[in-house]
This record gives structure tokens, sequence and C-alpha cells, in this order.
């Protein structure tokens, strides 16, 4: 693993990036005059998540001239996004040179804020940007977009009413209600659900079995032994954290009979794709994404070479878990390759779709339509999991099964987002295509709303320009110096 040490006048360079940010968003003609705001206590936008997601689409909305736009976060200031929590990796899975939505200010980039605190150097040595760096990227990006962010706060419930959307919240103060004409919901990849957890585990004591998106005591792990079940990059990353901190031995499993060799999400990253993903038809959509689930991709090669750096690590092939017991002392599993004995299992099993289990939409998850009533049984058949995801319109907006407006005004920015507007739209490959349309959409949407009221704010401008008839008045002749006469 690299490490990066700050360059010694790294605070000086930052100011001046700062005020080259400023003065790069002068020249690009952006935060124009505010057009929208808040009007009688409803917020023209909420932001509910302050990772990568909500804070692009905050600087991209103010750029649009969006003013009173809230940010929510459910955790504690400063650690946002999965970056500080089940985010083990030691890089990002993206390359360092992916596109990002600057909104026409360069300076505000992650390679212009790498390079300012790094320098140009240690920016060529890296492929991938490190995890501690993205988070002090996206930290320093929030201050100096001004983006106020409301943390430590849990939307309970959003309720459609006939005018706004009601968002319930619950913080440290207590519980208030916050009223909304648009919600985004930028909650990342459990944001349409949760975390999923095979049935053969559900009858195992719970102390003993961990998702690796949970907040996860490695250290209370030393001398165990430890059973993964999935090979995603998270696996291995988990593997290897449990190993640090002195696991006995870890054994990653899984089903395929070998790791992938072929990253679809590659190919996936070019601006065609991404900005114009949207115009595939359903049954294109569909099928993009059972290849997607069929092939998947590989762990990273960091994340393997960090595992394997261990002795106590085995990566088990072909090896599905066909039965999990409790024996008393610890859990036995059963491969087609015997009998493994572990104190402790992780499901490294991804996420499952589910709105009702979002307390923020379980309100709304009848009515909101899923993709597998827009596909045949057979198609659906492909993909359960899949078939699950909610449908969304062009606007990222659930659909109402009874026709309603409500639901199109809850934007799923988020994982949820992965059939109907593309697996990247909010990760950050995606951003520059999936932030920019929200906010064109949120901006089209606010201004329809509001279009007979700016129609007769138009007709009754009535604010003289000064215009003037006639030759331009000529200055005053300067008058000479008077000569200072000498004496003598």
């Amino acid at each position: 693993m690299t490490v990066l040490t700050p360059l010694p006048d790294a605070p000086a360079r930052l100011a001046r990036l700062e005020r080259e940010a400023a003065h790069q968003s002068a020249l690009s003609a952006g935060d124009g005059r505010p057009w929208v705001g808040a009007r009688d206590g409803v917020r023209p936008v909420v932001i509910v998540g302050a990772g990568q997601a909500g804070l692009v689409l905050a600087r991209g909305l103010r750029r649009r001239g969006i003013d009173d736009v809230v940010v929510l976060d459910a955790a504690p200031a400063g650690a946002a996004g999965p970056w500080t929590t089940y985010a083990r990796m030691h890089t990002l899975r993206t390359p360092k040179d992916i596109a990002w939505p600057t909104w026409g200010t360069p300076a505000v980039s992650p390679r212009a804020w790498f390079e300012a605190v790094y320098g140009t150097a240690a920016w060529e040595q890296i492929e991938y940007f490190p995890t501690t760096a993205w988070q002090g990227f996206l930290q320093w990006y929030r201050e100096v977009s001004a983006i106020t962010v409301v943390p430590a706060t849990h939307v309970t419930a959003i309720t459609p009413t006939d005018g706004p959307l009601d968002l319930a919240l619950e913080g440290p103060d207590g519980t208030w209600t916050l009223s909304a004409h648009h919600v985004v919901l930028a909650t990342g990849i459990e944001g349409a659900g949760g975390r999923s957890i095979p049935s053969l585990l559900h009858d195992l004591p719970a102390d003993r079995v961990r998702h690796t998106h949970d907040d996860i005591d490695f250290a209370a792990l030393a001398g165990l032994r430890i059973g993964i079940l999935g090979a995603g990059t998270g696996a291995f990353d988990n593997a290897a954290t449990a190993l640090e901190h002195g696991a006995a031995l870890v054994d990653v499993h899984m089903r395929r009979a070998a790791m992938p060799q072929v990253s679809p999400y590659r190919w996936m990253e070019f601006a065609g794709l991404i900005e114009n993903y949207g115009t595939f038809t359903d049954a294109q959509k569909w099928a993009f994404n059972v290849h997607l689930s069929a092939v998947d991709q590989p762990a990273t090669q960091n994340a393997l070479w960090r595992a394997h750096a261990f002795d106590t690590f085995r990566f088990l092939t072909s090896s599905p878990w066909q039965r999990v017991a409790w024996t008393g002392s610890d859990i036995a599993v059963t491969t087609p390759h015997g009998i493994h004995h572990y104190d402790v299992v992780f499901a490294a099993t991804g996420i499952a779709s589910d709105l009702a289990r979002r307390p923020e939409l379980a309100r709304v998850a009848a009515d909101a339509v899923l993709w597998s009533e827009r596909l045949t049984p057979e198609a659906a058949a492909q993909n359960p999991g899949l078939a699950a995801f909610p449908y969304l319109d062009d606007d990222f907006g659930l659909v109402d099964r009874a026709g309603g407006e409500a639901l199109s005004r809850i934007h799923m920015f988020n994982h949820g987002a992965r059939i109907s507007q593309g697996m990247l739209s909010h990760q950050i490959p995606g951003l520059v295509g999936g932030a920019t349309k929200l906010a064109a959409a949120l901006s089209r949407r606010l201004f329809a709303r509001d279009s007979a009221s700016l129609l007769a704010e138009y007709l009754a401008y009535d604010v003289p320009v000064g215009v003037q008839i006639g030759r331009r008045a000529q200055p005053a002749a300067a008058e000479a110096p008077t000569a200072v006469a000498s004496r003598g």
C-alpha cells in the first residue's frame, strides 16, 4: 500500500486552489441569480445523503440558480458515505482519471485537489485514488462548495400530500417535519433495500454472522476462524482486514469455477453510455443488466494481493455453501469439497432491492411500480432479484401504479436506479452524466411548477435600464495643471 504524505506547503497550495476555483466559477458565469427557493416553508429540493452523489448534485443545483436546497445525512458530521465504514479497500475501484462533474469549475476536480495536497509527481505514481484521500477530497469539496449538511439526521418517513412531500426527521435534537417539492435519495448502494443475507445463515447465532457492510469490531475477531461467502472485492478486503487484526484463518468461498477476468464496468466508462443509457428500450435495459449480473466482474487486483499476502488465507473456487449448521461450538459449512469449521461467517452477498425495507419509503413502497411489472413472467424469472428493482421515470422518479404524480417527485439517485437509469448514474464514473441529467430535470420541473408566477413576473417587469436619447455626453475637458512660477 502506497503511503501518501501531504506536501509541507499543502495548506497554502489549497488556499491558492480555492481562490482559483472562485475565479473559475465567475468566469464560467455560474451562480447566476437565484430564481427558485423556499416558498411557504416548502423547500424546492431536499437531498438525503451527503456523500459524493448528494454533494455533486447540491453544487449543480446552486449553479442553476436553485437555492434553499437542504442536504441531510444519517452519519455524524464528516462521516458521510461508506469511506469510513464498510469501504475497507485501500484504493477506489475506479481509475483515477475518470471524468468528474465540475460544473464549469475544473479547480474543484479530484485531480486538482490531489495535486494541491500531494503534488503532481504523486498523481503520476498512483493508478487508483486512495480511499482516505478520497474522503479528504469530499470533505474539502463540501467546504469549498459551501454546502451545509445537517448530520446525524434520519428520514423516518416520506409522506405525499396534496401539495408537498413531508419528511419526518429524527436527529440529536428530537423529531421534526420538513416539507419539500422534490426529494432526492442519494443514499448509496443500500438506498433501494438492504443487506442480503442468504437464508441458510438465518438459523445461526446472530453474534456469529456478519455482513460485509456491517460495523465490525475486527479486533474482537483475533484468533478466530472466519469463512466468507461470496468473492467480490468486498470479500477480499474484509478477509484482509480480519487477518490484519489477527484472525487465525480466513477462507473466501466462490461458487464459480474461476475468478472472472473481464470487467464490464471498464467498458461502460464512456460518455456515450453514461449520458444516453436512458434511451435504451426497456428490453435493452433488462438484457444489459441480466448480462451484467451473469458475467459479474473480478475482484480488484489490489484486494486479491492484499488477502493473499497472508499464509492463513485461502481462496476456494467451485465452493458454494450447500449446508450451514451450528454445532454448539462452531459453524459447520458443507461444500462440494467437504466440511469446513468456522467461528464466525461473513456474508459478502451484496444487497437486495426491497423498497419496504427503507423506513423513508415504507409508506409509498406498495404504490411504486417495480421492474417485474414491466416484464413478462418469463423475463422476470431470469433474475428475480433484478425484477424487484423500482421502475423509474426519466427523471429518476418513482412511478405510481395508480398514475399519481407525487411519487415522481421522489428521485432515486442511488443503487435503485441501476436498471432504469444505468448502473453508473450515481457512482463515481457516472456522476458526470447522472448528476447533470438529474439537475436539469429538477430545474425543468421546478420551472414548470412556477411557470405561471414566472410569466406574471415577466409581464410585470418594468425596471428601466436608463436609455438616453441623443449623443453620448462628453466628459469635461481636464484642466491643464497650473504652472508654479519659480522665484529667483
